[in-house]
C-alpha cells in the first residue's frame, strides 16, 4: 500500500496584480493587498495523486497535505481536505520566516519524515507528490531539494501515469521530446507539469473539511538544522517591477496592414534586442585594476553607489585621496559635508570596506554542459559565453564541467566556445540522465576543484539538476536568471559578487539575489537569455579527466522509453511561426501555419520555421521537437508569429529574444497582446488567409 504526501502551497493570485499592488517607495509587492490562492499546479498535483490512487486499486492508500507557512495557510489544507486528502499538517512558526529553497526544502524534509513515521507508518512506501514549482518562486528547486535530502529518486515535469506490474510508470518531459520512466524502489519524489483534471469540493466535504482536525508543527516539533533567513544559502537584496516592456503592443486593424508591417520590420530590424542587452555601466574591474581607489560604480545597489559616488565628491572637494589618512577630524569634516544622507557609524562602515580588495570568493567559473546523442545543448555554449565574461572580469578561468559515458570530443567545440578546461567525467553509468547518478558526478568535481561561480541551463534537464546538485554541496541556488553580474557589497567588505537577477510572481516582480554561507555561487539562466561567443576554433584548453565512482544503486530511475522529435528542425530561423491551442485541429495547424510559413519565406526571402506551444503539441497537433517555451526550445528570431497562442509565461520566456513578436488571437484579453509588437483580434481561421493574400501581393 503506497501511500502519498502532497506539498501543496499558499500564493498570491497574481492574476489580480495591478500597479496599487505595490509600495511606490520601495517598489516591493504588498502582498497582503492581493487576495490567496492554492498555487495551481499544487492543486493539480491533489489531483494527480488521487488519480494515481485510483489506478493503483489500493483504497486504503491515505493522501496527506502538508504545507509550510504562516496561520492563514490554514485554508489551502481546508481546500485539499475538502477535495481529496484524508489528513493535514501546517508547519507553522515564526523561526521558519524568510527562507529560501533551501531552508524550505529542508524543514518538510524533516516534516516527511515525522509523517511517514508517526502519521503514516508507511515505512518505505510512499510518495511525495508536488506541482512542478510555484508561482510566487517559479524556482522548481523545492521538490529536487527535498529529494536529495531525502535521498530519493526525483522524477520531474511529470504529465502521466500508468499503473502496470504493481508499479507506476510517469511520462515526463525532456529537453526535445518526452520520456517514460519508473522509480526502481520507493520513495519516490514527482512534480507535476500538467494534469488538467480539477477535484471539486462537494458540499459534504466543505462542511467535513471545516471540521476536521489539523495536525500543527512549529520548528521545536521538527528539529531541522536549516530554517528561516539563518539557514538560508541565499538572501534578495532588491525587489522591484518589472522595467516597463519594449515591445509596442500596437493593434492592427487588417490583414494587409500587418502583411506591410511584418515586411517592412524584418527588413529593418529592431530595436528591442539591442536595447535588452545594452551595458549602461562597463566592464566589472577589481580593486586593485581601479584607477581611483574611490571608484565604486559597481556597488550592489543603487543606494550603495549613491553613498559612494557622494563620498568621493567630498573628498575631492576636501582635498583627500588616501583613504589611510582619514583621523577622526576629517570624518566630521566629511560628516558636516554630506549632511542627512549617512551617518557616523555608515561612514565608518564605507572607509573600512575601501581596504577590502580581494574577492569574497575564488576559483574558475564554471558551467554544466548539457549534451543529447553527442551534440552540446545550445543554452550550455550560451552559458559558456557568458562566463567567458564573468571570469575575465575576475580574472579567471572558464571551466566546463561534462558529464557523460563518453564525451570528450565535445571538448574541442567547448573551448572554441570559451572555455579554458573542460572537466570530463565518463563512466558507463551516465550514458542516459539519471539525476541522482549525476548530481553525484558533478557534485564530486564541484567539491574538489571549488569553482567560485557555476552556472547551469534552465532547461528540464537543468532545472533538476541544479538544486539537487547546489543542496549536496552546501551552496546557494537562483533560478531562471536573467541577469548576471559581478558586483560589490564594499561596506560588508565583500568584492566581487555573482548578483543573479530574475523574474517572479509570474514576471510581475523583479529580484535581484546574493549567495550566502557558501563556497560557489550557483544559478541557472534562461536559455536564450544569454548570447554565444563566435566560435574560435585557434583557442587552446585543457580537458582534465575526472573519475568519479559510481554503482547501480546511484541509477535511481528506469528508462522505459525515451521519444525525440525527428526530421530537419531550424529554430535559429530568422523566422518562426507557430500554433497553439487555439488553432483548434491538427488540420487547421497544417493547413493555416503552414501557408503562413511559405507565403512569409516566399516574401522576406529566408527560411521560416515551424513552432508550437506546449499545449499545440500535447494536443498531437506537430511534433515535440517543434515546441517553443521554457520546456520547448528557447528561440529569438528576427520575426515570431504567434497563432492562437495565449501567452502563458512559459511560453514567453522562450521568446523572450525575439525582435519582432506578432500575434493573431480571438481573445481580446490574450496575455499575449501585452507582450508582443502588434496584433490582430480576429480568428484565425478567418484572418490567417487573409494575411497569406496580403503577402502575396
Amino acid at each position: 500500500m503506497s501511500d502519498y504526501i502532497i506539498l501543496v502551497k499558499q500564493v498570491p493570485d497574481v492574476s489580480q496584480i495591478t500597479d496599487n499592488a505595490f509600495d511606490p517607495e520601495t517598489g516591493t509587492l504588498v502582498r497582503a493587498r492581493l487576495a490567496s490562492v492554492i498555487n495551481e499546479l499544487d492543486a493539480q498535483a491533489l489531483a494527480f495523486a488521487r488519480y494515481m490512487k485510483m489506478i493503483s486499486g489500493d483504497a486504503n492508500a491515505r493522501l496527506v497535505a502538508l504545507t509550510m507557512g504562516p496561520p492563514m495557510a490554514d485554508d489551502v489544507l481546508r481546500y485539499s481536505l475538502a477535495r481529496a486528502a484524508d489528513q493535514v499538517v501546517l508547519l507553522t512558526d515564526r523561526a521558519l520566516g524568510g527562507a529560501d529553497t533551501v531552508a524550505t526544502a529542508n524543514p518538510l524534509a524533516y516534516a516527511i519524515r515525522r509523517i511517514t513515521s508517526e502519521l503514516l507508518q508507511c515505512g518505505d512506501d510512499y510518495l511525495v507528490v508536488s506541482g512542478m514549482q510555484s508561482v510566487d518562486g517559479d524556482t522548481a528547486q523545492v521538490p529536487a531539494q527535498i529529494a536529495e535530502e531525502l535521498k530519493l529518486p526525483c522524477i520531474a515535469y511529470v504529465t502521466g501515469a500508468e499503473y502496470k506490474s504493481n508499479r507506476f510508470e510517469f511520462t515526463r518531459i525532456i529537453s526535445g521530446g518526452s520520456q517514460t520512466v519508473a522509480a526502481k524502489k520507493l520513495p519516490a519524489v514527482v512534480t507535476v507539469a500538467k494534469y488538467e483534471y480539477p477535484l471539486f469540493a462537494s458540499f459534504a466535504g466543505t462542511r467535513w473539511a471545516t471540521k476536521a482536525p489539523m495536525v500543527k508543527w512549529g520548528a521545536d516539533d521538527i528539529k531541522a538544522p536549516m530554517i528561516g533567513a539563518k539557514g538560508s544559502k541565499t538572501a534578495v537584496i532588491r525587489v522591484f517591477p518589472p522595467g516597463k516592456s519594449t515591445r509596442k503592443g500596437k493593434q492592427v486593424g487588417d490583414a494587409g496592414e500587418l502583411a506591410r508591417i511584418i515586411v517592412e520590420s524584418f527588413k529593418k530590424g529592431d530595436s528591442h534586442a539591442a536595447a535588452a542587452t545594452k551595458k549602461e555601466d562597463g566592464k566589472y574591474l577589481l580593486p586593485q585594476r581601479r584607477t581611483n581607489v574611490f571608484e565604486r560604480r559597481w556597488e550592489g545597489t543603487a543606494k550603495e553607489q549613491e553613498d559612494y559616488n557622494l563620498l568621493a565628491k567630498v573628498l575631492k572637494d576636501l582635498n583627500i585621496t588616501d583613504p589611510g589618512k582619514i583621523d577622526e577630524a576629517a570624518q566630521e569634516k566629511i560628516l558636516a559635508a554630506v549632511g542627512p544622507s549617512f551617518q557616523k557609524k555608515a561612514l565608518e562602515d564605507m572607509l573600512a570596506g575601501l581596504k577590502a580588495t580581494e574577492p569574497a570568493f575564488h576559483g574558475e567559473v564554471w558551467v554544466v554542459a548539457e549534451h543529447s546523442d553527442g551534440v552540446v545543448h545550445p543554452a550550455t555554449f550560451e552559458l559558456t559565453g557568458k562566463a567567458r565574461e564573468l571570469a575575465d572580469s575576475l580574472e579567471t578561468k572558464v571551466g566546463v564541467c561534462l558529464a557523460g559515458e563518453s564525451v570528450s570530443h565535445m571538448a574541442k567545440e567547448l573551448i572554441a566556445a570559451g572555455a579554458d578546461n573542460v572537466y570530463a567525467i565518463e563512466h558507463e553509468l551516465l550514458k542516459e540522465f539519471d539525476p541522482t547518478a549525476y548530481r553525484k558526478a558533478i557534485a564530486d568535481a564541484i567539491d574538489k576543484y571549488v569553482p567560485q561561480i557555476v552556472l547551469y541551463a534552465a532547461t528540464p534537464q537543468g532545472r533538476m539538476l541544479a538544486p539537487m546538485v547546489s543542496y549536496r554541496t552546501g551552496c546557494g541556488l537562483t533560478a531562471d536568471c536573467t541577469g548576471l553580474d559581478i558586483r560589490d557589497s564594499t561596506r560588508k567588505g565583500e568584492i566581487g559578487l555573482l548578483l543573479q537577477t530574475r523574474p517572479a510572481l509570474g514576471g510581475n516582480v523583479m529580484a535581484t539575489i546574493r549567495t550566502k554561507g557558501s563556497k560557489s555561487q550557483m544559478a541557472t539562466a534562461r536559455p536564450g537569455v544569454m548570447k554565444r561567443l563566435p566560435a574560435d576554433p585557434a583557442r587552446k584548453g585543457k580537458i582534465i579527466k575526472h573519475e568519479v565512482e559510481l554503482t547501480e544503486d546511484d541509477v535511481r530511475l528506469e528508462i522505459i522509453r525515451t521519444e525525440l522529435g525527428h526530421g530537419q528542425v531550424n529554430l535559429h530561423a530568422d523566422a518562426i511561426v507557430s500554433g497553439g491551442k487555439g488553432m483548434q485541429s491538427r488540420d487547421n495547424y497544417e493547413k493555416l501555419v503552414g501557408e503562413l510559413t511559405s507565403a512569409l519565406s516566399r516574401k522576406l526571402g529566408t527560411q521560416v520555421e515551424r513552432g508550437a506551444s506546449r499545449a499545440a503539441v500535447e494536443q498531437g497537433f506537430i511534433g515535440r521537437i517543434h515546441q517553443v517555451g521554457q520546456t520547448g526550445t528557447s528561440v529569438g528570431p528576427k520575426l515570431y508569429v504567434a497563432l492562437g497562442i495565449s501567452g502563458a509565461i512559459q511560453h514567453m520566456i522562450g521568446v523572450a529574444n525575439t525582435e519582432t513578436i506578432v500575434a493573431i488571437n480571438s481573445d481580446p484579453n490574450a496575455p499575449i497582446f501585452k507582450q508582443c509588437d502588434y496584433y490582430v483580434i480576429g480568428v484565425v481561421e478567418e484572418v490567417v488567409p487573409k494575411l497569406v493574400a496580403a503577402l502575396k501581393v
